[in-house]
C-alpha cells in the first residue's frame, strides 16, 4: 500500500496515498497553532510566487 509513515510526533501514523491531501489539509486548517501558522506562511509565499511582485 502506498502512503506515508509518520516519524517524530507523527510516529505510529500511516496515511494512505489516496488520503494524503485530505489529511494534510485537515492538519493545516484545524491543526495546532504552529501547523496553521506554518501553512499560512507557505501558502501565501507559494500563491504570490508567480504573477505578483511584493511591495513594501
Amino acid at each position: 500500500m502506498n502512503g506515508y509513515i509518520g516519524i517524530g510526533p507523527e510516529k505510529g501514523n500511516f496515511i494512505p496515498a489516496e488520503s494524503a491531501f485530505e489529511y494534510a489539509l485537515e492538519r493545516c486548517i484545524h491543526g495546532t497553532l504552529d501547523d496553521k501558522k506554518e501553512f499560512r506562511e507557505m501558502l501565501v509565499e507559494w500563491f504570490y510566487s508567480t504573477n505578483w511582485i511584493r511591495e513594501d
